[in-house]
């Protein structure tokens, strides 16, 4: 398998050697024989061409001027430049799995914040699973980061500043230059490590000498209000200030009114040229999320009716569901008490000095989160008060690339403490916790390229990682028991951060086994500690090669691996994990041809990952549930990525994307404590023993990883002469099935789907203001995100799902 998904990619560098000389002779009828400088332009939606006029990137990274691809003809595909590889280059020439998906493509898709990005990047899984929390999968790579006790495995990365926490990720996706997804480990260019890829936001920069600015106003479906602003005012020459801002209020998609955007954003950047080598970029942002937050429903009910929990047809379920906590009594109707009261901001300035022996960027930063809010989209209350603070310092030297030898030299720091006061009330059981972490993260990079002839180049790169870490966690654990076997009108325990007194003796620890209700049940509530620190340290590499066939075709190996440190979790058994580590060999092939007019890009992949580290919920001892994070052992992932596009005509574009994934937990192995019977899984049990059950998953398919991912689509410009032209848009995403939740159950599965997605544009000759009607999943899929059980009533499955039809008008203004 693994020979043939290589040799896939090999094929096409062959195809391309054999044109070599058609392609030579395209490039000197262009203009010249020798890789001109790409012609910079605002990045474009993968597999659509960018129509806008060609602007410098917003960066001052120096450009790879002499591995450009040739600039294209009028009726040739635009270039695109990227930063990936922290170097202003044309996304033709960067020997990396990534792509880009430019800011008017991420309005055009109506994406306001990042569990959206799954409509636009196939190799991408993101679903907003509880408040403001995502869950980020890249190739089946991720973890469910709930709390802030474990770190994701997706870098989210916004002007290269790292945001520790996922649930920080929600509201910045407004005038953006563009997104990059990097797919596979990353760590010798970046600040924090990241085992399985990286998503990096790029933002609108001011422009020098510039008065400028737009609007834009969208109204549709679901009462959805949306306006994004932004104005770039120049003062004298080299200063500018450009000011952004955002307005979402949408109403729920469930029946229930859940599952809303709410949410108001702004951010100001002011940037000087201070000197000829000196740039100074300095910006602030903050964002307001409220609303009740995401929404969810019950397996067995109708996904397109999107019947909330709330909502009686659900509730019937619910209240029919047993617990086994509370022997034969049932769950009762939960309180629609939600709500999401949720700040983010955040600082950072940009120092970018040119020298002698490179460009020096020194980029300090500061980010703090205030979280407040009540989800049910698990099925039952989850409350989250907590408070995050991030300092972080990043240095780097970049050489100007003109010479034989380029490199990327760089150190990195970050300081995060967090205090968290959480409740997972489960009814009968409950968890009232306080975490207390802080971890220090140190790492040393470097990037080092050389070019051993005219066509080839050798890159290696290495990283050196120390994480500290310290834990203060403090969570008093309550059950309901019931020794007649059936305790009628037995309450929940009372969903609040703060121990309820009845829970808590005078010295804060539990009080064991007290009447609790009217119906005979007793509460039996345990304190459990853990102050504990460790200190994590790995070194990282990377080693690749690329050789340019043509001039617009290039091949490049790379084998890359990628670190995550392990922690703590609250728990009353085994509070600890072990770090994670992946191995990822790549071989991919880039290629433009027809004087542009075919752009062919396939990559073949394989990744071994060892001790991924799992995030879920699993018995204790005591009989109550815990949400813990374990390493699971090996998981194989395999495949091949192909994207195309072409410039059939002059106004006609086509693009497509296919991505095929070979997926295995090769060793997946757990316990599980037998004091409430056999866990819930779809995976194979044996025991127990010693109390202790044995889960077996090897063999498995993972959960959020599809084994064909499909994409493609449209862009048809037509002219109406002095009346302006139309420019329609088509673009259709189909995904084969997959498993929603860890538990790989039947109830989990997502089957195959589909969703397509559609826009007209009209733009009047001269005038500065478009007109533009919309639909997003035009044929109404109501399709599964995530989904867990029950963990008290493990015959209750939940599951949130993603965007239904959404449609409108849009307005846009520049001036």
């Amino acid at each position: 398998m693994k020979a043939h998904l290589f040799g896939s990619a090999a094929t096409v560098g062959i195809v391309a050697l054999l044109l070599e000389p058609r392609l030579a002779l395209a490039q000197t009828a262009a203009g010249g024989t020798s890789s001109p400088a790409p012609a910079p332009i605002d990045a474009a939606a993968p597999g659509t061409a960018s129509e806008s006029r060609p602007q410098p990137p917003s960066t001052a990274e120096p450009i790879q001027n002499d591995r450009a691809v040739p600039s294209p003809t009028s009726s040739g595909l635009e270039d695109i430049v990227v930063t990936a590889q922290r170097r202003a280059e044309n996304l033709q020439r960067a020997a990396i799995a990534v792509t880009a998906v430019s800011g008017d493509s991420l309005i055009r898709a109506g994406v306001t914040d990042s569990s959206q990005l799954t409509r636009l990047v196939p190799a991408l899984q993101i679903s907003n699973v509880s408040g403001p929390i995502n869950a980020f999968y890249l190739r089946g790579v991720g973890n469910f980061v709930v709390n802030s006790l474990s770190d994701p495995a997706i870098a989210f990365n916004v002007d290269g500043v790292n945001f520790a926490r996922p649930t920080s990720s929600q509201g910045v996706f407004y005038d953006l230059e563009r997104v990059e997804v990097l797919k596979g480990p990353q760590g010798t260019l970046y600040g924090r490590n990241a085992t399985g890829g990286a998503i990096n936001v790029i933002t609108v920069k001011p422009k020098l000498s510039e008065f400028s600015g737009y609007g834009n106003f969208e109204y549709g479906n679901y009462d959805s209000k949306k306006v994004t602003a932004a104005i770039n005012i120049p003062f004298g020459d080299n200063n500018a200030l450009r000011v952004a801002g955002q307005y979402v209020d949408r109403d729920g998609t469930y029946s229930d009114g859940t599952g809303d955007d709410k949410r108001k954003a702004i951010r100001a950047t002011f940037a000087s040229q201070v000197t000829s080598g000196f740039k100074l970029t300095v910006s602030a942002d903050y964002e307001h999320q409220g609303g009740v937050g995401p929404g969810a429903t019950v397996v067995g009910l109708n996904k397109d009716d999107r019947i909330g929990l709330f909502d009686p047809r659900a509730e019937a379920i619910i209240t029919r569901s047993f617990s086994f906590g509370l022997g034969g009594n049932t769950l009762n109707a939960l309180v629609p008490d939600y709500y999401n009261r949720n700040n983010f901001w955040g600082v950072y300035a940009q120092a970018d000095v040119t020298t002698p022996v490179g460009t020096l960027t020194v980029l300090p930063a500061f980010r703090r989160s205030t979280l407040d809010y009540r989800s049910y989209a698990g099925g039952f209350a989850f409350t989250n008060q907590e408070v995050n603070k991030q300092a972080s310092v990043e240095v780097r030297l970049a050489s100007d690339g003109t010479g034989p030898l380029s490199y990327i030299l760089g150190g990195f720091y970050m300081h995060e403490t967090t205090s968290t006061h959480v409740n997972y009330d489960q009814q009968y059981y409950s968890a009232y916790a306080v975490f207390h972490p802080v971890t220090d993260s140190y790492a040393g990079f470097a990037r080092l390229t050389y070019r051993l002839f005219d066509k080839l180049r050798l890159t290696g790169g290495i990283r050196y990682t120390i994480d500290a870490k310290q834990a203060d966690l403090r969570s008093l654990n309550a059950v309901a028991i019931c020794p007649t076997g059936s305790c009628p009108g037995t309450p929940a325990f009372p969903d609040t951060v703060a121990v309820p007194a009845f829970l808590a003796g005078a010295d804060g620890t539990g009080v064991p086994f007290q009447p609790y209700g009217p119906g005979g049940a007793f509460a039996n509530s345990s304190l459990s500690t853990l102050n504990a620190s460790k200190t994590f340290k790995k070194p990282t590499y990377r080693a690749g090669l690329e050789y340019d066939v043509a001039p617009a075709s290039m091949v490049y190996a790379t084998f890359e691996t990628g670190f995550k440190s392990g922690g703590f979790y609250s728990s009353i058994d085994t509070p600890t994990f072990n770090p994670e580590t992946i191995n990822a060999f790549t071989l991919g092939s880039k290629n433009r041809f027809l004087d542009n007019r075919l752009q062919l890009n396939i990559e073949a992949y394989r990744w071994t990952y060892k001790g991924q580290q799992i995030a879920h919920f699993r018995n204790n001892s005591q009989g109550g549930s815990e949400f813990v994070t374990e390493n699971i052992g090996t998981t194989r992932l395999q495949g091949v990525e192909v994207e195309a596009q072409a410039r059939v005509f002059k106004a006609t574009t086509l693009n497509a994307t296919a991505q095929y994934l070979d997926a295995k937990y090769v060793s997946f192995r757990y316990g599980n404590s037998a004091s409430v019977g056999p866990p819930v899984t779809g995976c194979i049990v044996s025991g127990p023993v010693d109390a202790q059950f044995t889960v077996d998953c090897s063999g498995r398919r993972p959960s959020q990883a599809p084994e064909w991912t499909l994409s493609g689509g449209i862009e048809q410009r037509i002219p109406l002469g002095n009346a302006g032209n139309l420019t329609f848009t088509a673009q259709t995403r189909y995904q084969s099935g997959t498993y929603t939740g860890f538990e790989l159950l039947a109830a989990e599965y997502q089957r195959a789907y589909s969703m397509t997605d559609l826009e007209l544009i009209y733009a009047p000759s001269g005038a500065r203001f478009t007109i533009a009607a919309f639909a997003n999943n035009v044929g109404n899929a109501n399709v599964t995100a995530f989904s867990q059980p029950h963990p008290q009533a493990p015959s209750l499955v939940v599951e949130n799902l993603r965007d239904p039809r959404l449609y409108g008008v849009r307005l846009g203004a520049k001036f």
